[in-house]
C-alpha cells in the first residue's frame, strides 16, 4: 500500500480519557492553586484559577470560530497579567500550565488496539501522522511518547504548534505535502465530525470516523453534526485496515 497514508487525531481515536471532563477541570484548577501557592505569589489563588478556566473558555469559542488556535500558554499568560504579572517568568508560565495538565495527563490511556494498528499499517507501507486540535502541545508530545506511538507517526503536529485548528483545510495539507502525496491518497481518523470530518472533506482527503462515547467531548466543544457525512465509520480501532482498503479499492 505505498503511495498512501493515514492522518490520526490522539484524543478519543488513539487514546482515550478515563475520567470525566468535570473532574478533569475541577482537580487541573485545585493543582494550579496549589502550584501559585508554592510562589510566594501575592494573589487570590481560587480566583485566579477561575478566571483562567473562563478565559480557556472563552478561548475555546473564539479558536471554533476563527479555526486559529487560543493557546494555553496565550490564555496562563492574559490571567497573569489580569492578575498583576504582565511580564511574568518563562518557568512561573509553564509551571503553571504543567500543574493545571498534571491530572489529565494521569487520565489518559491508549486505546489497546492503537500501538498494533500502527505497527500493521507501517508494515504495509503506508505512511502515518498526527495532528490534533490542542491547546499545549508539549502535552500532545508526552503523551505520545508515553504511548509509545512516536516510532509511527510522522509528523506529530498541534494546533498549539502551527496556530491552526481542524476544520481548516491548511491544518492537513502541510502534512499530505510533506509526504508528497495527493489529497485523495490521504485518509483522516478522527472522532469529531464538524473538525476531523471536516476539515478532512474541506482539505480533499478521505475521512474515517471513529466513533467515541457521547460524553467523551468537553462541555464546550463543537458539536456533533449530522449534516456533515465520513467516507466510513468503525467502533474499534481493529476495523480500520479493511476499512482503508475498501476505500482506496474506489480509487
Amino acid at each position: 500500500m505505498d503511495g498512501y497514508g493515514v492522518i490520526f487525531d490522539l484524543g478519543h481515536t488513539l487514546m482515550h480519557l478515563g475520567s470525566t471532563w468535570p473532574e478533569v477541570l475541577q482537580r487541573g484548577a485545585a493543582d494550579l492553586v496549589t502550584f501559585l501557592a508554592g510562589q510566594g505569589l501575592s494573589l487570590d489563588g481560587q480566583a485566579f484559577a477561575q478566571a483562567f478556566l473562563e478565559r480557556r473558555r472563552e478561548g475555546s469559542r473564539q479558536a471554533q470560530e476563527t479555526m486559529r488556535e487560543v493557546t494555553c500558554e496565550a490564555s496562563m499568560r492574559w490571567t497573569l497579567a489580569r492578575f498583576g504579572l504582565p511580564d511574568p517568568d518563562p518557568r512561573l508560565v509553564r509551571g503553571a500550565i504543567d500543574a493545571f495538565f498534571a491530572y489529565e495527563e494521569t487520565c489518559w490511556f491508549a486505546d489497546e488496539d492503537a500501538l498494533p494498528l500502527l505497527e500493521e499499517l507501517a508494515g504495509r507501507g503506508l505512511r502515518l501522522g498526527l495532528f490534533s486540535n490542542a491547546t499545549d502541545d508539549p502535552l500532545i508530545q508526552r503523551l505520545v511518547d508515553r504511548f509509545g506511538f512516536r516510532r509511527w507517526l510522522d509528523p506529530v503536529s498541534t494546533s498549539a504548534q502551527t496556530g491552526i485548528r481542524k476544520p481548516d483545510p491548511a491544518a492537513l495539507l502541510p502534512i499530505v505535502a510533506h509526504w508528497h502525496l495527493p489529497p485523495h491518497a490521504v485518509v483522516m481518523v478522527g472522532d469529531t465530525l464538524a473538525e476531523d470530518i471536516l476539515g478532512a472533506q474541506r482539505a480533499g482527503l478521505r475521512s474515517v470516523w471513529r466513533r467515541c462515547r457521547e460524553d467523551a467531548r468537553p462541555e464546550d466543544s463543537s458539536p456533533t453534526n449530522p449534516g456533515i457525512t465520513p467516507d466510513a465509520a468503525i467502533h474499534r480501532l481493529a476495523e480500520l485496515p479493511a476499512v482503508l482498503e475498501e476505500l482506496w479499492r474506489r480509487c
